[in-house]
């Protein structure tokens, strides 16, 4: 292998519940919760459905899919009102999950939608290389700023103006945020009449392949909570498919170094820069997160914190400048879910990101690499 390029073999040790959504929904109807053995089917519509209509069930089975009046009803409900019973949904499963804390209330709990987690072709869950990349990226910028905050402080007097300007959600300084990116990390002047051209960006040297295949026995059901500051638990009607907490997650990364200036051991320093900064700004507040190292926060549900670099950039100036970017991008959902507080409670967001398991209480989405080597 040419000396240029340093190819290495990574192991995450999941932490906590971990979500990758691969953007599709199993609807309120469309699994079956069995609380006797707290497990949740994800069945074969298709095959159950000629189950049905060997037993004439089709009619009433299309009846109470489009009744809106019977949506409290779940299909487990509605199958053993029709006779059949948990031996006959064996034929029907694609896989199967522990519930989780999801159906906490057990039978009496209402049926609620399911984020699924990205599945190969094969149907087994991967964490996708775009996602660890995406947080290697995140810390590495991060990081820059953090070694050199005299650079960047024009740009932080930028976004600091810039944030009290309305505007929608997706397009609230992405200008100001490309810019610092773009200084930081398109550096290569392949195209020196656009030095903001993708083609510049130095981390088009760092490949980071999707994981090996994880076993279906690894997923959970998890609920968001929003935790607050008074430790007290809001459970709300969201449900994702996790990997459950001792996963082992193994992938591949390759730097090329005559085009990446960053090898693995200045990921692993970035990784452990931004997890100080997200434990002195925002965890700790909560009483919660992790003082070790080499954690990585990764899916969905870990909350703004993880995703973003302006705690990095602004310190404890970042609760204004979120707290303008609230105000100028929900609207009405601003008062609707008190951010008006913020400021006051100098915390922004004001509320953690959680999830149960076995009775604990998680944040969502952390892992720590345990594992690296050079292949």
């Amino acid at each position: 292998m040419s000396e240029y390029l340093k190819c290495y073999k990574v192991k995450l040790h999941v932490l906590s519940p971990v979500h990758i959504g691969s953007g599709t929904k199993i609807g309120k109807k469309e699994y079956i919760y069995m609380p006797w053995n707290h497990q949740v089917i994800i069945p074969d519509i298709q095959k159950m459905y000629a189950e049905l209509q060997k037993k004439h069930l089709e009619k009433e089975f299309e009846t109470y899919m489009l009744d809106t009046r019977t949506k409290g009803l779940a299909l487990g409900k509605w199958l053993s009102t029709h006779k059949f019973q948990s031996k006959d949904y064996d034929k029907w499963t694609l896989y199967q999950m522990d519930a989780g804390e999801a159906f906490a209330n057990r039978e009496s709990a209402p049926p609620k939608e399911i984020d699924t987690f990205v599945k190969d072709a094969y149907g087994m869950p991967y964490v996708p290389g775009s996602s660890i990349k995406g947080m290697i990226r995140t810390a590495l910028i991060s990081w820059e700023i953090q070694r050199n905050p005299e650079k960047y402080e024009k740009i932080r007097q930028v976004i600091m103006q810039k944030s009290g300007e309305r505007a929608n959600r997706k397009q609230c300084l992405l200008r100001e945020t490309k810019e610092l990116e773009k200084e930081i990390l398109y550096t290569l002047n392949r195209c020196e009449k656009s030095a903001g051209n993708a083609v510049n960006d130095n981390l088009s040297g760092l490949h980071v392949g999707d994981s090996e295949p994880i076993s279906l026995e690894q997923l959970t059901l998890s609920q968001k909570i929003d935790y607050s500051l008074d430790y007290k638990e809001k459970p709300l009607p969201l449900l994702r498919e996790a990997l459950i907490p001792g996963t082992e997650i193994c992938f591949e990364i390759s730097i090329d170094s005559t085009i990446c200036p960053y090898d693995m051991d200045d990921i692993i320093e970035a990784l452990n820069c931004f997890q100080k900064i997200c434990y002195q700004y925002f965890y700790s507040r909560f009483r919660r997160g992790t003082t070790k190292e080499n954690i990585v926060w990764i899916g969905g549900g870990c909350g703004f914190l993880s995703k973003t670099i302006v705690y990095s950039l602004l310190g404890k100036d970042a609760v204004r400048v979120v707290d303008n970017i609230y105000k100028n991008t929900l609207g009405p959902n601003y008062m609707k879910h008190k951010h008006s507080k913020d400021i006051s409670l100098r915390l922004a967001p004001h509320v953690c990101k959680c999830t149960k398991y076995q009775g604990k209480l998680y944040d969502m989405g952390m892992a720590q690499i345990v594992e690296y080597e050079k292949i």
